[in-house]
């Protein structure tokens, strides 16, 4: 897994949350792994903790819809977004039994990536679905956001946590 991690992605974290460490052992906070391009668009998200299994299959799915996005589109970018679009699409009806109807999709723009809104997670498609098919819901509505305004999002709305600079706690 790390091989394949390695020659795919640049690997970073940042903290994001708070939580504490007592009797070494950590209570809180959670995880969210984004598969981002070297600019910081996000192709792909999983929210929470999964397996290692579970991660290896998430960052080649990554990487098999981007390279399948990039076939597609040939260089445009509003069919790029698209064929990204349809992919999380896909995922959420298949995994999560959910559809967004394309009449509730706003349209792509091929001036840059979509900003995500806060109520996206309201939206037909994303209700009743657990975090992974939130994440799908939000990246079908907004394909390719930029990490730093995605990562709110998923981390408060659909991780149910508060976004916090504190220091982690070790006691």
């Amino acid at each position: 897994m790390g091989e394949y991690v390695a020659d795919n992605f640049e690997s970073t974290y940042q903290k994001v949350g708070t939580f504490r460490v007592i009797n070494g052992q950590k209570q809180g906070g959670n995880v969210a792994t984004y598969f981002c391009l070297a600019d910081g668009t996000v192709v792909h998200a999983v929210a929470g903790v999964v397996t290692a299994k579970q991660f290896l299959q998430e960052a080649r799915w990554a990487v098999d819809t981007r390279k399948l996005a990039i076939t597609q589109a040939g260089g445009d970018a509003s069919k790029y977004r698209t064929a990204l679009r349809k992919g999380h699409q896909e995922r959420l009806t298949a995994e999560h039994g959910q559809t967004i109807p394309a009449n509730a999709l706003p349209k792509i723009s091929p001036y840059g990536p979509p900003v995500p809104q806060v109520g996206t997670l309201r939206m037909p498609g994303a209700r009743g679905t657990g975090q992974q098919g939130q994440v799908h819901a939000l990246l079908a509505y907004h394909p390719l956001p930029k990490l730093d305004q995605l990562y709110p999002i998923v981390f408060e709305q659909v991780l149910g946590e508060k976004l916090s600079t504190l220091p982690v706690v070790v006691k």
